[in-house]
């Protein structure tokens, strides 16, 4: 099959198939720095928007390997056969201290709320409301802040979906692609995908470059499906016209019983988008289903792109779409994403911004998005010689500004 597809600049595989691993593997992720980091997000957000002074969660872990792992399931056994140690409780709090109970929890004083998934419990939230603040007797501010940590229950509980896709990513699909933020504007998106996932009909991924069009595919993959089941990947910018029938084919064979991912539909010839249009009608009247056995999925090279005639059209009837929201409308999530790519790209090194440079950074329309504003970060802690960047050093590395302000 391989002559059906021209070769890429890069010499990437034209088609990505992931085969069905041990399922214990799935069932619980690694308690790392970056699932930490990622929590921490979460709760100082919720801390900060609750006026609390500590919010922490607990966690139930197990020993595996040397290696503290989040228990994704309520089965004894499979505990039994990952843990070399035994189960513990893991807190996370919005304050900088982990692993040990924070001393400033005041347990008597503390809320506590159940972090629940899939019917289990994980956990627990302990909220720390401040010294000048009481709620005893006052049930509407109880009602209030009780709803107002249950969202940050469902917030961690997003999380920890999204960091299944991440570890899917690392061990399944042999790379790291994952959202990093807690913005209004990404809690919406998770949303958006949990609804699409379970709907019976394909998904068209709409998004710029750098916004994460193959997290969304992964994501909405790893939603509908809770084992490893085929998730197969194909860009159609790599499709020549002649074969494309031949293409699909094979490809429907790979992903049956999973999802297949064409990504840049909008790169096909009309002779090419044709054929695809043609042979998924045909599989539809076939098996009877919008879906039949293959979940289909497709991504635009762009959010607003066109490609062959009839396309908007076909895909308007036909599929969903999931519109995916650049860095301009995720500014909130700007600080947390530098702060992620410092700890996981500065190999050590640690570093702040003044307040102008944060201000100038949350600003900046990035035309790449996400993947630009990574590689700014890295190339800083290649540069940075002093703990604070100013807007000074900063300036130096950006492209000009008329340009990318907005």
């Amino acid at each position: 099959m391989g002559s059906a597809f021209y070769s890429s600049a890069g010499h990437k595989p034209v088609a990505k198939a992931v085969h069905t691993l041990n399922q214990a593997g799935a069932r619980w992720v690694p308690v790392n720095k970056s699932f930490i980091a990622l929590t921490k997000i979460v709760l100082r957000s919720g801390a900060e928007r609750l006026g609390l002074a500590t919010l922490a969660v607990t966690l139930r872990c197990v020993t595996h390997q040397g290696y503290r792992h989040l228990v994704l399931v309520n089965d004894d056994q499979y505990i039994q056969i990952a843990a070399a140690g035994r189960v513990e409780e893991f807190i996370i709090s919005s304050q900088d201290l982990m692993c040990v109970p924070d001393n400033s929890l005041d347990v008597c004083r503390a809320m506590t709320l159940p972090v629940d998934y899939q019917q289990q419990r994980l956990g627990y939230l302990l909220a720390q409301p401040r010294t000048d603040y009481s709620h005893v007797g006052d049930a509407a501010l109880d009602a209030r802040l009780s709803q107002g940590l249950q969202a940050v229950a469902d917030e961690i509980v997003r999380t920890i979906k999204r960091y299944q896709t991440r570890y899917r990513a690392i061990y399944v699909y042999g790379d790291q692609a994952y959202w990093i933020g807690n913005s209004r504007v990404l809690r919406q998106l998770d949303q958006r995908i949990e609804k699409l996932a379970h709907l019976n009909v394909p998904v068209v991924i709409r998004g710029d470059k750098g916004t994460g069009k193959v997290i969304a595919a992964r994501s909405l993959h790893c939603q509908r499906f809770s084992d490893i089941v085929p998730f197969i990947e194909s860009d159609c910018r790599e499709w020549q016209d002649a074969a494309v029938l031949s293409i699909l084919q094979s490809l429907y064979t790979y992903a049956k019983g999973g999802t297949l991912f064409l990504r840049n539909l909008d790169a096909l010839s009309e002779q090419g988008f044709a054929v695809v249009r043609d042979y998924v009608a045909r599989r539809r009247r076939y098996s009877g289903d919008p879906q039949g056995d293959v979940r289909l999925l497709f991504s635009l090279s762009r959010r607003e792109a066109v490609g062959a005639p009839g396309m908007v059209a076909w895909l308007a009837d036909n599929a969903a779409d999931l519109l995916l929201p650049g860095l301009q409308e995720r500014r909130d999530d700007v600080r947390d994403l530098v702060r992620f790519f410092i700890h996981e790209l500065g190999h050590g090194i640690e570093f702040d911004f003044t307040a102008d440079a944060w201000q100038l950074l949350e600003m900046l329309y990035w035309e790449e998005n996400v993947e630009q504003l990574k590689r700014l970060v890295q190339t800083l802690t290649l540069v940075s010689q002093e703990p604070m960047i100013g807007i000074d050093l900063l300036e130096n590395y950006l492209p000009p500004q008329d340009f990318y302000l907005r």
